[in-house]
């Protein structure tokens, strides 16, 4: 059951927004009808194709609430070995935004470029939700895996930093295998802001959450929720520990290790985020307990 009114986490909007992470890898009419067998409405399809190839989002509202989806590129290798890891500062990306630190250039452009699509999409679906609830402002969720996660997070920046926007109060930010964002200034502004609201989750030896690499001054935002190699959900897991030390330095390194990567088998997989979810709801609501 998706609680629309909530700050806090709960497994059952985690899974909701699971599926729909799921749902934005189909094409359009079929994550429209998706999305109306889920019960939401007011469907509105979002291109982001304009930094990265393959890269669509969604919009879409259910009784009280909207959701803004973001899926990945199915070839992650392509941002994941790129050169726009460079960082740069958020208000030059987001003109006239607070001096909050640096973020990632090539996602923080793939957002800002087609911003006008996403908040379109998110303005229309909170007006026809408005016309169809009883309730006169809905709450905002926004989820997205792998470099989706990164479109999500980002996503909460500015529609909490950035009067541009405008500023739009966010209920929760749910992120699966998603990147690092933005430089540890940065990532220490967003979690003054949104880091209780922020549930961000890593899967065994997902590769994705460790670039770009923590050697670069790359931090992590929100609240880590890591599934184990049995699927045990934790909050500070020691087997995560241990796969971040095992130090990954270079483009070189990099490389080697995502030649044979795919976005859709193993722990990246987001089926297999949405299956563990669902597997472990009690134990998920029970870590915030």
């Amino acid at each position: 059951m998706f609680d629309p009114r909530t700050y806090s986490f709960s497994a059952g909007n985690a899974l909701l927004l699971a599926k729909l992470c799921n749902i934005a890898y189909a094409d359009e009419n079929s994550a429209k009808q998706q999305v109306e067998q889920l019960g939401l409405t007011s469907f509105r399809w979002i291109d982001l194709t304009e930094t990265f190839d393959d890269l669509n989002g969604f919009a879409a509202s259910g009784e009280g609430f909207v959701v803004l989806a973001f899926r990945g590129t199915k070839d992650a290798r392509s941002w994941m070995t790129d050169l726009e890891a460079t960082p740069a500062p958020f208000p030059w990306l987001f003109e006239g935004g607070p001096e909050v630190g640096q973020i990632h250039a090539g996602f923080g452009h793939a957002l800002r470029d087609a911003w006008l699509k996403v908040s379109d999409a998110v303005n229309a679906v909170v007006a026809a939700s408005a016309t169809t609830s009883s309730i006169d402002q809905p709450s905002l969720w926004i989820t997205g895996h792998s470099l989706g996660g990164a479109l999500a997070v980002l996503s909460g920046a500015a529609y909490s930093m950035w009067a541009t926007a405008p500023i739009r109060s966010v209920n929760g930010i749910y992120t699966f295998g998603q990147p690092r964002i933005g430089l540890y200034p940065f990532c220490g502004n967003y979690d003054h802001v949104l880091c209780s609201k922020t549930f961000r989750f890593v899967n065994n030896q997902d590769l994705v959450p460790r670039v770009p690499f923590r050697g670069w001054d790359y931090a992590d935002v929100g609240q880590m929720i890591h599934f184990d190699k049995d699927g045990t959900p934790q909050l500070e897991s020691v087997q995560w520990a241990s796969f971040l030390s095992r130090t990954i330095n270079s483009f070189q390194d990099l490389f080697s290790i995502t030649t044979n990567f795919n976005y859709d088998v193993g722990d990246h997989s987001m089926a297999g985020y949405e299956q563990l979810v669902g597997q472990n709801a009690a134990a998920l609501d029970q870590l915030f307990t």
